[in-house]
């Protein structure tokens, strides 16, 4: 079985483990990623487009809806039940932006002077680039690790 096969199995499964909770403490996932965004830069376009991939393989298919804002929906829901945070349309105007609360990646983190929540954006990329069938970019430009409260993503669709 192959890393694909692995976490296509992980998504299906209801519990993993028999003896202890699936649940994880909120810091493990954060130890992780922002660890390896600490031993080198390089990582924050491995998790970008590691989530990307993971969005356009395999997350897509949890995901209704094949305009933006239904996707945005869908997404917003998956965001949940995997408990990454809460995902709002903030804009869809002008621009389109939302806005993650409680992220797991940055909710309360030090200030570190840079946006961490690189695999967030690449799974809304992945997953809107299948939906949509057009080239999507996500940019963080609110972040815990800027600072700031919540996080917010720009989505430019070409």
């Amino acid at each position: 079985m192959g890393f694909k096969e692995s976490l296509e199995k992980t998504v299906k499964e209801k519990k993993i483990r028999k003896k202890m909770s699936d649940n994880v403490n909120v810091k493990f996932p954060r130890l992780l990623i922002n660890s390896l965004q600490w031993i080198s830069v390089g990582y924050s376009s491995a998790l970008y487009f590691a989530g990307k991939k993971l969005g356009k393989e395999i997350l897509h298919k949890d995901v209704s809806g094949k305009d933006l804002k239904s996707s945005l929906n869908g997404i917003a829901k998956l965001f949940k039940s995997y408990g990454i945070g809460t995902l709002e349309i903030k804009e869809m105007e002008k621009n389109v932006s939302v806005v993650l609360k409680d992220s797991v990646t940055s909710y309360k983190l030090q200030k570190v002077g840079r946006p961490v929540c690189f695999f967030e954006a690449g799974m809304i990329a992945g997953i809107l680039e299948v939906k949509l069938n057009k080239k999507v970019t996500v940019t963080e430009v609110l972040c815990g690790g800027l600072g700031d409260e919540v996080d917010e993503f720009l989505v430019k669709i070409s």
